[in-house]
């Protein structure tokens, strides 16, 4: 069970770092922007959606990829419980470096939740999807992202 939780933990890890290797080269030197604050006050800025795009891929190939590996091993006992964890270990991770991060403490509540509920259920999305067999799986990888991103530019322009 702690498995799953420790794998979504030093996946999102992973794809922090994943994340701030493309950002170093997305985002021109001395730009003056971060990755939390990649909207503009008359809309989303192309560079910052351009890097939402490569954080939403970034993160969702490699959730999948990890519960795929899980279940190629056959740890994956139900996919209810083992995903749900799996995404829960993902969240806590980002919502942690995100705080740590933001230079003001805890981020604020509405975010948070966001990042659970987004983690969570396309991890979901994936633990159900990858035992139906590989097609499925692409399926699940598509809507994945297009949550993920949707998440991101909402959050950026409110």
């Amino acid at each position: 069970m702690f498995l799953f939780l420790f794998s979504g933990c030093f996946s999102a890890l992973f794809a922090v770092v994943a994340e701030l290797a493309v950002f170093s080269f997305l985002v021109p030197s001395g730009a003056g922007m971060d990755p939390w604050h990649l909207g503009l006050s008359s809309g989303l800025s192309t560079i910052g959606f351009v890097t939402f795009v490569f954080v939403a891929v970034i993160e969702e190939s490699l959730k999948l990829i990890v519960l795929s590996r899980q279940a190629w091993q056959n740890r994956i006992g139900s996919p209810w419980t083992s995903s749900a964890l799996f995404g829960l270990g993902f969240a806590a991770t980002e919502i942690a470096l995100a705080s740590l991060t933001s230079g003001t403490g805890l981020i604020p509540f509405p975010p948070m939740v966001g990042m659970l509920v987004i983690h969570v259920l396309t991890s979901l999305l994936y633990g159900f999807a990858i035992p139906s067999g590989k097609n499925r799986a692409k399926i699940a990888l598509v809507i994945g992202i297009s949550t993920h991103l949707l998440y991101d530019v909402v959050l950026a322009l409110v």
